[in-house]
């Protein structure tokens, strides 16, 4: 039979559980755990001594993700595995109804000493999420994560001028080697697209004669398993028709004569497979330095591409439909510093509209 006892040592309270001696070594095993609480240890400890009938918060999760799979995209799912992985750690072996929200505000305070305000607010969105789907099972009545407030963090996004763009692009298409990276750089700035709807662009969803790509599908690293994987697009909206400038529809058909016929993907290896996603943000990295650009990720290219349309007057809803943003705020608080610029334009159209309306 289990024993175990909690001790209080510097504020905090520590379960000490005897799990019995080792057939193979002859020592005896031990589970050690620490708790905000008292009665938190407590829970812990019930918990652990007598398991049938109950299910621990990461028990429940896994249970979750499971049968919320079949309605997820296989990125979906994989992205939520990810997460639910990296907040393994900080939750508590107690049975997860028994979560209250002084816990639940404890454990996202952890959390967010350890990751950025962003990553938890995934986190504890993907927590609400699974209670709301518990309340819906009717095995709990409560959500302890709902309407827990994490403060919000404001990002500045890396950008490129026009003129920058234009000198990464000539010293991209100077590279010497396979040339789907200039192809691919390309794409990603005058379209928007993310890296992953890039690598999984096949050519029969790619209109050269009316010059527009279908995005539908994505292809994704398995960090996990050292793959790849091709699904879905992000979200619905990400499922979109995007119109090409004449310069990269250009640079499409001279990529196409030279792939041939036989290439299935639009950004290939020589042996005409997808390029690993690594490979092409390492190369980027490299054209970077060798021009002396400010450096930036790969998905502020996607930033940039909004950030001068944005900048030149282009339309908000237009932005919303290339980059496939479910809402249009999105796009709004995204991309609110490039407004600042237009400020002084819209005060000066209103005085003219109202003191010199001829």
């Amino acid at each position: 039979m289990r024993k175990g006892h909690i001790k209080e040592r510097n504020g905090q309270f520590q379960i000490t559980l005897d799990l019995g001696t080792d057939p193979a070594t002859k020592k005896r095993k031990r589970h050690y755990s620490t708790h905000s609480s008292r009665q938190e240890a407590e829970d812990a400890l019930a918990y652990l001594l007598n398991p049938s009938g109950q299910q621990t918060v990461n028990d429940f999760l896994e249970e979750w993700l499971k049968l919320t799979s079949n309605n997820l995209s296989t990125n979906t799912v994989y992205v939520y595995g990810r997460y639910l992985k990296m907040l393994k750690s900080y939750l508590p072996a107690i049975d997860y109804r028994k979560i209250r929200r002084k816990q639940a505000e404890q454990i996202i305070s952890e959390l967010l000493r350890q990751y950025k305000p962003g990553t938890v607010a995934v986190m504890r969105r993907l927590l609400a999420t699974a209670y709301n789907r518990a309340i819906a099972w009717e095995e709990t009545d409560f959500n302890p994560f709902k309407g827990v407030r994490i403060k919000s963090e404001h990002v500045e996004r890396d950008v490129w001028t026009p003129e920058q763009v234009a000198a990464f692009l000539s010293a991209a298409k100077e590279r010497q080697g396979n040339p789907s990276y200039y192809v691919a750089y390309m794409i990603a700035l005058y379209t928007g697209m993310r890296k992953s709807e890039i690598l999984g662009l096949r050519w029969k969803n790619v209109d050269l004669e009316e010059g527009s790509i279908a995005v539908k599908e994505a292809i994704h690293n398995d960090y996990d398993k050292g793959g790849k994987f091709v699904s879905g697009t992000k979200t619905r909206a990400s499922r979109r028709n995007i119109a090409m400038p004449c310069e990269l529809i250009a640079v499409l058909k001279a990529h196409r004569e030279r792939l041939g016929k036989e290439a299935e993907y639009v950004i290939v290896t020589n042996k005409l497979t997808p390029i690993n996603q690594r490979n092409l943000t390492k190369a980027m990295y490299e054209i970077i330095r060798k021009v002396g650009l400010p450096p930036i990720r790969f998905h502020d290219f996607r930033h940039t591409h909004a950030s001068i349309l944005l900048a030149n007057g282009v339309n908000v809803k237009v932005i919303q439909e290339r980059l496939g943003h479910s809402r249009i705020s999105t796009t709004l608080d995204t991309y609110s510093h490039v407004f600042p610029s237009q400020q002084r334009e819209a005060a000066d159209l209103f005085d003219r509209l109202i003191n010199n309306p001829e």
